[in-house]
């Protein structure tokens, strides 16, 4: 009998955000997007659409967050980080986790694990 794998997607974000080079090459949020767009899609063919919950419900909060506040088209939230960090891929992707991390504590009053790197 196999044994069943278990997925840990705040462990996997906390070595990303240690560790962005190991994964990208460099700290960029289109990557990271990329990847956990990915990762969300493969995840739902495979049977299992809630292995990345925290993240896919983190989008869905910052967008319904921009809806609110932006009047000048990016709302979307990706697009929003990308803009305020002033078109720099890499201080978007540290802008991602802190918004990321604002969104844990203050939904599910959470923290993301120490990075075992």
């Amino acid at each position: 009998m196999e044994k069943a794998v278990t997925f840990d997607e705040l462990a996997l974000l906390s070595k990303i955000k240690t560790k962005p080079g190991l994964y990208f090459g460099q700290p960029s949020l289109k990557s990271l997007r990329d990847m956990l767009g990915g990762m969300s899609y493969a995840f739902s063919v495979c049977g299992q659409p809630d292995a990345l919950f925290y993240f896919s419900h983190f989008t869905k909060w910052y967008n319904a967050q921009l809806m609110e506040k932006d009047k000048n088209g990016y709302a979307c939230w990706w697009n929003y980080i990308l803009y305020i960090s002033g078109g720099f891929d890499d201080q978007a992707f540290f802008n991602f986790f802190r918004a990321f991390e604002k969104y844990l504590m203050d939904v599910h009053k959470l923290t993301l694990p120490p990075s075992d790197h």
